[in-house]
């Protein structure tokens, strides 16, 4: 409970963990008995009060009797010998009868004593008696009581003077005795309430703990998985909560662990890759050079998709880097650009696809041309595989771009007339690896899309299809609202 104990997380985790030297269980245990002691001191405070009166009354009690013989005995016929055997049994040095008329002395030893406090037991009040006796407690050595009460014989009242020592003294007993008793419940209490809390609470918390900081070492064991307990209190549901957590970590660790060895094999493909597209560069610019007229007209497109394909291969290394290459927007038309994209995204089928450019010759713009170049191929390309599987719902394969302003803003609708997206597909559409549509899809397209029309800070996202000539898949992009005297700038 109180020792000073501490869990190894494992080599390589840091510092070992420390748990505290006073534990939950101390603490508790101490709260108890202050709670208690506390609970004891409001009791003993009316206590100590009742048994002061009580003590007192007790005399009253033996005085009563006393005065009913005393004052029933003829006038000194009483020896004074008698009278003080009386007074030491009622434990008095003085007994008065007060009656209407007079105020007789039954009573009294050698000296009549000097009266210190008076003590009315007819009508005291529940303070008055509490305020009483801790001045009983208090009080200096040696002082009398002049204590009274009822009387017999329709008399006012009986009166005694008493030592107060004894009073004291037995109050002081009683006292000590509540302390000891309070003690004793105190501790019994909080030993079953520890006993209890560590059986109910600490031990499943301590499992719980020691969980955590067992699968702190090694999160991407599944064994290390706490298996919940089943228990219907709070803690059952916190390790349901945390077995689900570690269940997810240990999915997402080890997917990143793969997919950090598959960027490791990407950016060695690559680094080759682009070694091999640069040589096949220097060969495409010497069949520009070449008279054959097909050659003149294909050796541009190839040129540009190898200067794509090197730019591709250079900026996956950089990303490889974990170092983000930041949009340089610049005006650009993009109907012109929308139409290259297509064009190099269908130079992978055979089958005829219609590409219905909507965007106007006039509109411009602003974005990194090359990120969102990528953007739109991707997007294309996605269309084109979809076409290509599947063919047309809704009469020949085509594929469609339009493009609009909204209050400043930059709206983009990419679409075709092929099937259209899975239910299934919809949940993880812009997520690599999970979005894959198609058999053998990686599912890398949407996603590397939906990034970059991130990085220009828009959005895209899966639109609704409202028109029946375009049945299938349809994407909107929005970007936000761009520098007007830009744009001007590049339409002038």
């Amino acid at each position: 409970m109180d020792e000073d104990t501490s869990i190894q997380p494992g080599a390589g985790h840091g510092s070992a963990i420390r748990l505290p030297r006073f534990g939950l269980a101390g603490r508790v245990l101490l709260l108890i008995v202050a709670f208690v002691l506390l609970a004891e001191i409001a009791i003993y405070i009316p206590s100590i009060a009742n048994f002061r009166n009580n003590w007192l009354r007790t005399r009253l009690s033996a005085a009563y009797t006393a005065a009913l013989v005393l004052d029933a005995a003829p006038e000194g016929m009483v020896p004074q010998s008698l009278k003080v055997a009386i007074l030491d049994s009622v434990g008095a040095r003085m007994i008065v009868l007060k009656r209407a008329e007079s105020r007789r002395m039954l009573a009294v030893s050698d000296m009549p004593p000097q009266i210190d406090e008076l003590a009315d037991l007819r009508a005291q009040s529940p303070w008055d008696a509490i305020v009483a006796s801790f001045g009983t407690l208090l009080a200096k050595p040696g002082r009398v009581l002049d204590v009274r009460g009822e009387a017999p014989m329709g008399a006012e009242f009986v009166e005694v003077a008493i030592d107060e020592a004894p009073l004291k003294a037995a109050m002081r007993s009683y006292s000590l005795n509540i302390l000891l008793l309070s003690l004793a419940i105190s501790l019994i209490v909080a030993l079953l309430a520890v006993a209890a809390l560590s059986i109910m609470v600490l031990a499943p918390v301590r499992r719980l703990t020691g969980n955590v900081v067992a699968f702190a070492a090694a999160p991407e064991d599944a064994t290390k998985i706490i298996a919940p307990s089943g228990a219907g209190h709070e803690i059952g549901a916190a390790e349901e909560a945390l077995a689900d957590m570690e269940r997810a970590l240990a999915r997402e660790l080890n997917e990143k662990k793969r997919l950090a060895a598959l960027g490791l094999a990407v950016a060695k493909i690559n680094h080759d890759l682009r070694n091999m597209l640069t040589s096949a560069q220097l060969i495409s610019d010497r069949l520009a050079s070449a008279s054959d007229p097909l050659v003149v007209r294909l050796a541009p497109k190839l040129v540009s998709t190898l200067d794509r394909a090197i730019r591709f291969c250079q900026a996956t290394l950089t990303y490889g880097r974990s170092v983000d290459e930041t949009p340089r927007p610049a005006p650009t038309p993009l109907r012109l650009m929308a139409a290259e994209a297509a064009e190099t995204a269908m130079l992978s089928t055979r089958a005829p696809i219609e590409f219905r450019n909507d965007a106007p010759a006039d509109f411009i713009i602003e974005v990194d041309r090359e990120q969102f170049f990528r953007a739109l191929l991707n997007l294309f390309r996605n269309a084109v595989e979809a076409l290509d599987s599947a063919g047309s719902s809704a009469g020949a394969p085509a594929i469609r771009l339009a493009a609009s302003r909204i209050n400043g803003s930059v709206s983009i609708l990419v679409a075709d007339n092929g099937p259209g997206l899975p239910p299934a597909a919809r949940d993880n559409l812009f997520s690599a690896f999970r979005g894959a549509v198609r058999p053998g899809g990686t599912g890398l397209g949407l996603a590397i899309a939906a990034d970059l029309v991130r990085a220009h800070g828009g959005t895209i996202a899966l639109a609704q299809a409202d028109d029946p000539a375009w049945p299938g898949a349809a994407f909107e992009i929005t970007l936000p609202a761009q520098s007007s005297s830009l744009i001007a700038q590049a339409k002038s």
